[in-house]
């Protein structure tokens, strides 16, 4: 047992610790972590009831042990505030280091979805265990006086140990719900338990206890049912199977997400659940009233709001409601820096939340935990929280390592089951995981039983996800959304579910997308399909998107009709996360599966789709589905009782002994807008938002790319959050960083000139988007100023260059706060003014910058009927400067940064494929000629004739207006023209406005000798002298050859 000094010196003894205490407290139940009032309703029992009138008390598994709450009281006594805020802070694994637990005396810690020690995502298990032991060594290191408190360290083994490469992955809950098997679900909790506990990980945040509503939910498959009741049976189940009587085989356990996750409106992940209170209690409450009876030990709260009030400030329900009347003594995490959802908080300083009831809060980034831990203190000191509520939380806190036996177990690495790799992916494990895949698949449609399938038939397989096993897995595996894997590296041991119909068949073919189908060659067809991997906030079906697979994934119909148009039978086995609208695959398939998500062991497929070998059903189908199932495009919400007609009811699956009489014949009505959406063609106009970037994804055809000099034909932005994609030349980068949501923002470094897109295909033609022209459209983004500009920035919507409107946006931007998130708004219109064609657009968003800057972005889209609530054009209009006496715009240097820009180059190396190069021209803006400095222009010699072209710029840092001026002058002395024919010159004040290419200077003028040049502003129809953007611009005559010239510029300047 680990105690501090100060612990073993201290004098008093408990009885009068516990005296002094009560004696201060001006409530019987402050300090004891049983915080709450309330008088509490009848205890809720074994049985299953959905008839409550108020919340009911729980009686938990674990009774309180007075020699711990003794423990907890001494321990406290000894602890600072310092200490105990420490205490209430988990940090993320990569923002945390051993020094920092001991300065700050960090109580917890967590590794994200796809979050390894060293970022390594093959880490051994040795190396899990080193970072486990040298956190929880600074944890109890008391050299400093402080008390020894076990750090603790939390993890998402939502299905399986699912982080850790190797270990065994069970199906997500939705196909367990299927299963309906209470006793699967608690030996797959204790397996977890296991595999955990040999990385040294004290805490897993499962189970997931969502009672899912609307399917559109993008986290549908982590919730076991639609309906309370078996999530009821399987909250106890997962939680006895995980805890245990924790010992060093078991883990602590995760009530999740308390309250009401799963029934946001239209399923917005972390939306609004506007459910009556007798809903909540009676529907959404039960998973947990037999997880906390089961002796759960930590509550997460929910990212959701209930009737419009973020869950992490609401005291009504995590403190009066299950601190108070359901009698929850265990401690409350916060999720994900879902603290700064709640009003008037950020994500480092938010005392409504721990006033709320949150004990211990999930603050992950250095920099907000550590503002958290100080601005927290300073609430305490300023009377904003009031000490006993720190008590409470800290009560609560050690009360669960104390129960979890923390302070008595050794460090991780020397725990019974640590570091034993046989342990990880056993085949016991895998065995169970087999099991739980049979016992999960829902048999839908067997059309003259044509299931189960001869080992000896000629078998077919085909489909993208056959052999994927990252789309049989889903999310939260190995990373945080599933994405970004490799298939032949971070599944081992894993078997396909096309491996596992080779291992019982003896003649299968591979071919993914079933053209070579043959009905000579082919007796049936094992088509594999479904969805990609997701998780929270990317898989919301929201938008224009529905719950039509064949509209969101196309080519898996495709595969289906060449298959069948072949004359081959169809066994469809379907992989997806929610019930979706199939219509169209079930009409050409024989026999239909849904198989969910099945993880790591896909044997467990072929082991109920084929007979034995000598004949005979080998395993059953016993799945029944735990979520009605569509019959149309929009059919959701869609539930248990509710009176809609759905195409497979609740409970709904087929064995091999019952008939089937689907036939092939369901309407296959599509529908081409979202559920919530009118027909975006009605009328010429539009209700639909465009979205192009949202929940830190790319949306419908639309793909963010960057681009700039060292490749202006566009670089494909990755959606992966764990991946950083730059240019060649690094002028832009982009990373993925949390917004509104974790991960739903990308934050855009610009080193140089270069942009960033939305744009379809490189060579995208042009959508006709007139109906977004007809309703009044507004482009919307929301944007986090890191770094101002430093340059000009502008907002451009393009119809196929050079066609585009544009909205100079530097000034603007230089004025938003830096660090703050602002939504901004600019109308449509402006950029139709500018010269878009709305009939034509291949790029909705194009954001420029001619220097560095540093933006974080999120929520791209085009907004319709909202022009009216926005700023009109002139409030992003360009602050032009304008110019009334003679000024100096390069002599011995740029002579004034704040209106010019130093000189640089625009250069093109190719134009098939078309490739801007500024190394074309080797540029010196300040070479020393003896009398002062010059700018030196050298172009370059590339093997191809004519094809490089490059000019000189003298640009403007803002636009100005030379109304009041009469002319530009400048100096030009030529070192070489070799073979072109002269130079030009040109001033310039936006796209189609200048005055044209000005022959200054032919190649029969004398080298070496400086040259006076003027150019009279009255002789240029075509210059709007208002809006000067390039004072000068010079080059080699376009048409001529431009290798190898050499010139000089000095004594710039605009003359009045």
């Amino acid at each position: 047992m680990y105690v501090s000094r100060r612990l073993k010196l201290k004098a008093l003894s408990t009885m009068m610790i516990v005296a002094a205490l009560t004696a201060c407290s001006s409530d019987s139940n402050d300090n004891d972590g049983n915080d709450g009032p309330g008088t509490p309703d009848p205890v809720a029992g074994v049985d299953y009831i959905n008839t409550f009138s108020d919340w009911p008390a729980i009686q938990s598994a674990i009774a309180k042990d007075p020699q711990i709450e003794a423990r907890i009281v001494e321990i406290m006594a000894t602890m600072s505030l310092e200490e105990k805020v420490g205490q209430m802070i988990q940090p993320e694994l990569q923002h945390l280091t051993p020094e920092e637990v001991k300065q700050y005396h960090i109580g917890s810690v967590l590794n994200g979805g796809g979050s390894w020690p060293g970022t390594k995502k093959h880490a051994t298990v040795q190396e899990w265990l080193d970072i486990a032991d040298a956190l929880w060594e600074a944890s109890m290191d008391d050299s400093d006086g402080a008390a020894a408190i076990p750090i603790i360290w939390g993890t998402d083994a939502v299905h399986g140990h699912s982080n850790v490469v190797g270990a065994t992955l069970f199906p997500h809950n939705i196909g367990l719900g299927a299963a309906r098997d209470s006793d699967l679900i608690r030996r797959i909790g204790a397996a977890t338990a296991k595999e955990v506990a040999v990385t040294g990980i004290d805490w897993t945040f499962a189970p997931t206890l969502a009672v899912v509503r609307d399917d559109r939910w993008g986290r549908t498959y982590e919730g076991y049912s639609e309906d309370g009741e078996i999530i009821f049976n399987y909250g106890a189940a997962m939680v006895e199977g995980l805890q245990g009587n924790f010992d060093q085989s078991h883990v602590v356990a995760t009530a999740k997400h308390f309250i009401g996750d799963g029934g946001t409106e239209k399923g917005n992940d972390q939306g609004d659940n506007l459910a009556d209170q007798n809903t909540l209690i009676n529907l959404h409450g039960q998973g947990y009233y037999s997880a906390l009876r089961a002796g759960a030990q930590t509550v997460m709260a929910s990212f959701n709001s209930w009737q419009g009030e973020k869950l992490h400030g609401r005291k009504d329900l995590l403190t009066d409601v299950l601190k108070g009347k359901m009698g929850f003594d265990g401690l409350i995490v916060s999720d994900w820096n879902g603290i700064g959802q709640v009003d008037g908080c950020t994500e480092s300083n938010c005392p409504q939340a721990v006033n709320a009831g949150i004990d211990l809060f999930m603050v992950p980034y250095k920099a907000d935990w550590k503002a958290f831990y100080q601005n927290t203190i300073d609430s305490v000191n300023a009377g904003a929280i009031d000490i006993e509520r720190i008590n409470d939380a800290v009560a609560r806190i050690l009360r669960v390592k104390l129960r979890a036996g923390l302070f008595d177990k050794p460090k991780p690495s020397q725990r019974a089951l640590a570091g034993k790799v046989e342990v990880l992916g056993s085949s016991e494990h895998r065995e169970l995981a087999r099991e739980a895949v049979r016992k999960s698949l829902v048999l839908l449609k067997n059309k003259d039983g044509i299931l189960p399938l001869s080992r000896d038939a000629r078998i077919l397989v085909a489909g993208k996800s056959a052999d994927s096993l990252s789309n049989q897995s889903g999310g939260w595996t190995i990373s945080w959304q599933g994405t970004g894997l490799d298939e032949a590296e971070d599944f081992p041991g894993a078997t396909s579910i096309l491996k596992g119909i080779q291992d019982v068949a003896a003649n299968v073919t591979y071919d993914a997308d079933g053209a070579d189908a043959n009905p000579n060659l082919h007796d049936v067809a094992i088509v594999v399909i479904g969805e990609t991997p997701y998780a929270e906030g990317v898989g919301d079906l929201e938008g224009a998107k529905t719950l039509e697979h064949a509209r969101n994934y196309s080519q898996d119909l495709a595969v289906l009709e060449s298959i069948r148009n072949a004359g081959v039978p169809v066994v469809t086995v379907f992989l997806s996360g929610r019930p979706l609208y199939v219509n169209k695959e079930l009409n050409r398939s024989n026999a239909f599966v849904a198989a969910w998500l099945p993880g790591s062991e896909g044997e467990g497929v072929a082991d109920v789709l084929f007979a034995k070998a000598e004949g005979g059903v080998n395993h059953d189908f016993v799945g029944k589905l735990s979520f009605s199932w569509p019959n149309s495009a929009c059919h959701t919400p869609l539930n248990k009782g509710d009176g809609s007609d759905a195409l497979f009811a609740y409970g709904y699956g087929l064995s091999y002994q019952d008939s089937d009489s689907l036939g092939d014949d369901l309407s296959e009505e599509s529908q081409a807008f979202g559920c919530d959406q009118t027909d975006p063609g009605d009328g010429g106009t539009t209700n639909v938002n465009l979205d192009l970037f949202t929940s830190g994804q790319n949306q419908g055809d639309w793909v963010m790319r960057i681009g700039g000099p060292s490749n202006w034909g566009g670089t494909p932005v990755s959606m992966d959050p764990a991946v950083t994609t730059a240019l060649e030349g690094n002028e832009v980068s982009v990373s993925t960083e949390d917004g509104a949501i974790q991960f739903s923002a990308k934050r855009v470094k610009w080193t140089d000139v270069g942009q960033v897109y939305m744009q379809a295909t490189e060579d995208s033609e042009g959508k006709d988007l007139t109906p977004y022209y007809n309703s009044k459209t507004t482009v919307k983004f929301r944007v986090k100023v890191n770094e101002a500009p430093a340059g000009d920035v502008n907002l451009s919507l393009h119809c196929v260059y050079p066609c585009l409107g544009e909205v100079a946006v530097g000034d603007f931007m230089r004025g938003l706060p830096v660090g703050e998130w602002t939504e901004v708004s600019i109308p449509f219109q402006c950029f139709v003014d500018d010269g878009l064609d709305f009939s034509n657009v291949n790029t909705p968003f194009l954001l420029y910058s001619g220097g560095a800057m540093d933006l974080s972005l999120e929520n791209i889209r085009w907004e319709p009927n909202t022009a009216a609530d926005t700023p009109d054009c002139s409030s992003f209009a360009q602050e032009n400067v304008a110019l009334t006496e003679t000024t100096e715009v390069y002599t011995d240097g740029v002579t004034d940064t704040e209106l010019f820009a130093q000189p640089g180059v625009w250069a093109v190396s190719s134009w098939d494929p078309y490739q801007e190069d500024a190394s074309f021209v080797s540029l010196d803006a300040a070479l020393a000629d003896g009398a002062g400095t010059v700018v030196d222009a050298q172009y370059g010699a590339p093997a191809a004739e004519h094809a490089a072209k490059g000019v000189v710029l003298f640009k403007s840092a803002k636009p100005l207006n030379v109304s009041a001026l009469s002319k530009l002058t400048f100096d030009v002395k030529v070192i070489d023209f070799a073979a072109s024919t002269g130079l030009m010159a040109k001033v310039n004040c936006g796209a189609d406005c200048g005055t044209g290419d000005i022959a200054i200077l032919d190649s029969t003028a004398a080298l070496n000798v400086w040259h006076p040049v003027e150019i009279n502003f009255a002789d240029y129809d075509g210059l709007n002298t208002a809006e000067v953007t390039s004072v000068l611009e010079i080059l080699p005559v376009w048409d001529s050859e431009m290798r190898n010239v050499h010139f000089q510029v000095d004594n710039v300047r605009l003359v009045k």
